[in-house]
């Protein structure tokens, strides 16, 4: 582990710390296990013209990433300055789930990682504003179905506030029986980062090294899950050492 992830370290939540005791990995699912926004951003983009708000779909992609579909709908009527109809969240979430049949793929190392956590014995979990058909569509799609029993997947719909608000991590926090200062998130978006933040969780963000990112104490920067893969791996090495 280099000198800069260990300076991050010490200034994240307990879950990391050679004195501390990771318990739950939490992951997002678009972005860090699925690679699927550039679906949304899409369908979005096209929905977004359609009333009125010209937006091109690499802007909508910045727009939407990480929010929940009737918050989209939000916004588009925001900048339209026209109501959508009522039905326009489910009609338009039907589309999206449709759009992910043979678009959606793995984020390289994913099934890596998981394996790694597996073997470790570090339970983990899904939480995502995503809903839970969207999130069977793709696991199924993917092959990754296997890796996440239902009562594993978490879905904004499930608490009372989505992403950015810190619910939805401190739910599955809770479902897993541990405290929020000994869980990891795996984040790639300035929302869920934002939750995990908020949440007093540790947390990862996988993005290019290059690209910005909210100045956060603590945030472990990592540019692929086999980095994050090998972060953890020592991790947890140092806990068990101390144990030990």
């Amino acid at each position: 582990m280099d000198d800069r992830i260990k300076q991050v370290i010490q200034q994240a939540p307990q879950a990391v710390h050679t004195n501390g005791s990771l318990k739950l990995v939490i992951f997002d699912c678009d972005g860090v296990l699925v690679e699927s926004e550039h679906i949304v951003a899409e369908i979005m983009g096209k929905e977004a013209r359609q009333y009125g708000w010209n937006i091109t779909d690499k802007q909508a992609r910045e727009e939407f990433t990480g929010v929940q579909m009737v918050d989209i709908g939000k916004k588009i009527a925001k900048h339209a300055k026209r109501n959508l109809p009522d039905n326009w969240a489910e009609e338009a979430h039907k589309k999206v789930v449709e759009g992910m049949f043979g678009n959606v793929e793995k984020i390289p190392g994913v099934e890596s990682i998981l394996q790694t956590l597996h073997d470790l014995k570090i339970p983990y979990r899904v939480g995502s504003n995503s809903s839970q058909e969207e999130m069977k569509t793709k696991f199924e799609k993917t092959g990754l179905m296997k890796w996440f029993p239902k009562d594993r997947i978490h879905s904004a719909y499930e608490v009372r506030n989505s992403k950015p608000f810190p619910d939805l991590y401190l739910y599955a926090a809770e479902k897993e029986g541990v405290n929020p200062d000994e869980c990891l998130v795996i984040e790639d978006s300035d929302t869920g980062l934002k939750a995990a933040y908020d949440a007093g969780m540790a947390c990862m963000l996988l993005r290019d090294l290059n690209k910005a990112a909210p100045n956060y104490k603590g945030v472990i920067r990592v540019d692929s899950l086999q980095k994050a893969t090998d972060i953890i791996k020592e991790i947890i090495q140092s806990q068990h050492n101390r144990e030990h």
